[in-house]
């Protein structure tokens, strides 16, 4: 692996899994400017991203990780039920493809579901068509153990979380990040919560202009 690669992993596992960046998408999450959420810290002691899975894609249509070999792609992990926090994360990715141009169109976008239980392809199929999504967002699910595999693939962190006075049953609380996987389906860059949309599109743009 080339250096500059290694080194932004070795900048992800500082920043990213020892940093407080994971998102509380309950009632009482906080929230303030666009992409920032409530935190707790976790830490993790490798940064080699990526993998072997097999999920479902919101037609539900079988998908393995040759999903992410050819086309760059724009990565988050969420589930539809998410109030407040993925949701705006998936607006900063549409406003970012906005920013590109005729770039954007040169990008794919997924959300991974780490809500399995509930995100079924049909969920998916539906919600991925929010206003102000990217155009051509994918949305892939698949079984509790296909989720856990992928998660652990990427250093995900979500967890489930009882709330017994919600009618909802559960949240979950996740990672609020977004990574850069280049055309060989590489991790090449993530973003986190305070990545603005102008920041995403210029460094996504940057490295499909020069590769890096």
């Amino acid at each position: 692996m080339p250096f500059a690669s290694r080194n932004r992993l070795a900048t992800f596992a500082l920043s990213a899994l020892t940093a407080t960046l994971l998102a509380s998408c309950g009632p009482n999450a906080t929230s303030g400017e666009a992409g920032q959420a409530g935190s707790r810290t976790v830490s993790s002691g490798t940064a080699e991203l990526g993998g072997p899975f097999t999920l479902v894609d919101d037609t539900g249509a079988v998908v393995t990780e040759a999903a992410f070999e050819g086309t760059p792609t724009l990565l988050y992990f969420g589930f539809t039920y998410c109030p407040d926090v993925c949701p705006t994360a998936l607006q900063k990715l549409g406003a970012a493809q906005e920013r590109m141009g005729d770039y954007g169109n040169d990008v794919q976008y997924v959300l991974v579901s780490v809500d399995p239980e509930r995100d079924t392809p049909e969920q998916m199929a539906t919600y991925i068509g929010n206003n102000g999504f990217p155009d051509g967002l994918r949305g892939f699910t698949g079984t509790v153990d296909q989720i856990e595999t992928i998660k652990t693939a990427y250093k995900v962190y979500a967890q489930k979380v009882d709330m017994d006075e919600s009618a909802m049953g559960y949240t979950v609380d996740h990672q609020d990040l977004v990574f850069l996987l280049g055309r060989d389906g590489q991790f090449v860059d993530f973003f986190t919560n305070r990545s603005t949309p102008t920041e995403i599109a210029a460094r996504t743009r940057q490295y499909l202009t020069r590769g890096r």
